[in-house]
């Protein structure tokens, strides 16, 4: 007769693989997690492990779409609000991602060596659809909405919900690229400037989408930048091994 599946209690010992996985990520960084590390967090047997990943980039991958779950549980509640217009949610859905991910910076700043690695590149294009499934229907109703009150050009609000993604895609690709490059010194690393100057030239262009004015939505600025480049610093100096 097959084991019955509690799913409850599943997902409770899953999740507390991950809570382990992200905790040592955070103290130790990405490089130094392993299989047994977790089994000794935990203290819980391989056998026990396997049950619910096959592996440590299985863990990563997992961990990475409960962030992504996480982000649009914390952007849903902005896109259910009857009380705001479209252009409001707009900001507010954009500030909130800022706000969201300034939050984990840690967290981020540990993993994006590790998701920008030249080899995982078929693991960032998973996540990137991950990301996109759960995010442009929570921007076409935002899309949809601005277009009935004639404060979005659009007359297609999906496809232009899919263009938004992308489009903000590109900009995580482009900031991750500039900021890694800064972070480690490179010889051809860009300035803050430079840096903030992609993100502006990447709002320009939701903005062109929408049909929206320049500056309507919120830009980065070099305080913020800054701010990444530092946590970014003190990751590498964590495995490095020069903070204990």
């Amino acid at each position: 007769m097959a084991r019955t599946v509690n799913a409850a209690q599943h997902a409770v010992r899953r999740d507390a693989i991950l809570d382990s996985a992200q905790k040592l990520i955070l103290s130790n960084g990405y490089e130094r997690l392993t299989v047994q590390g977790l089994l000794d967090d935990l203290r819980i047997s391989k056998g026990a492990f396997y049950h619910y990943f096959d592996s440590k980039p299985a863990v990563i991958e997992a961990l990475g779409e409960r962030l992504v779950g996480e982000s649009e549980r914390a952007l849903a509640p902005i896109v259910a609000d009857r009380e705001a217009d479209a252009l409001d949610k707009l900001r507010r859905f954009f500030a909130e991602i800022v706000r969201w991910k300034s939050a984990r910076q840690n967290l981020f700043v540990a993993m994006l060596p590790l998701w920008y690695a030249p080899g995982n590149i078929v693991f960032r294009v998973q996540m990137d659809r991950v990301a996109a499934k759960r995010l442009a229907p929570l921007l076409a109703a935002i899309v949809r909405q601005g277009a009935d009150e004639r404060v979005f050009t659009t007359a297609r609000p999906p496809q232009a919900a899919g263009v938004i993604v992308a489009v903000i895609q590109s900009l995580q690709d482009a900031l991750a690229d500039q900021l890694l490059a800064v972070a480690h010194r490179s010889s051809d690393a860009p300035t803050v400037n430079d840096i903030v100057a992609t993100h502006a030239a990447h709002i320009e262009a939701i903005e062109r989408v929408l049909g929206l004015p320049d500056g309507a939505l919120p830009r980065t600025e070099s305080r913020a930048v800054d701010s990444w480049i530092a946590a970014l610093r003190r990751a590498d100096r964590v495995v490095a091994g020069d903070l204990q």
